[in-house]
């Protein structure tokens, strides 16, 4: 084969190595909604969201032409439904926390798995309305939270598995290695 035709599978391999770890800003989508004259979609990473810490961004939009609104001041609060033990957490979304500056975010830390109660509220900053309407909102929306993944120890069989007969290949390359050394 010559380079020319070596090249383009090559460059498409790397592609495809590349794209399968490629990805966005904010994580993945688990609410959308609309209210008056916002749209709001809301992220959480990592994906899917465990226990400990999740970052949760909040994009504001127009709903008619879901241009970014960012003059907002924004709140999120989660309280576990099955546990009303739980203490809710509560905490201010910015725009420092957030790694796109369309986004306002916060760094929680959910202590347990299971079904959270999710309940963003949203108002205008300085009190003043956007576009003549917009007054405080809130969003409402189940947020499911799998279980932290297992420690290193837990899996270490696992990693350590296929590494067996590799050091038995070796093991034999050297045995044979070290008999054609002695004479």
């Amino acid at each position: 084969m010559k380079c020319a035709q070596v090249l383009p599978l090559f460059y498409a391999t790397l592609f495809w190595l590349f794209a399968t770890i490629a990805t966005g800003d904010g994580g993945a989508v688990v609410f959308s909604g609309e209210q008056g004259p916002l749209r709001i979609t809301v992220f959480t990473e990592p994906v899917p969201p465990r226990v400990g810490p999740i970052d949760l961004s909040l994009l504001v939009q127009d709903k008619e032409s879901l241009e970014v609104i960012e003059a907002y001041d924004a709140q999120v609060s989660l309280t576990h439904q099955d546990d009303s033990t739980l203490e809710a957490i509560k905490m201010p979304l910015d725009r420092a926390a957030a790694t796109n500056r369309l986004f306002q975010a916060a760094l929680l830390t959910i202590p347990v798995a299971g079904t959270w109660q999710v309940v963003l509220e949203i108002e205008p900053a300085n009190g003043d309305p956007v576009d003549g309407g917009m007054r405080n909102y809130r969003f409402t929306f189940p947020l499911t939270i799998a279980k932290s993944l297992p420690r290193v120890w837990d899996v270490l069989l696992w990693i350590l598995l296929p590494v067996v007969p590799l050091l038995i290949f070796l093991a034999g390359k050297l045995r044979r290695v070290v008999k054609e050394l002695q004479p």
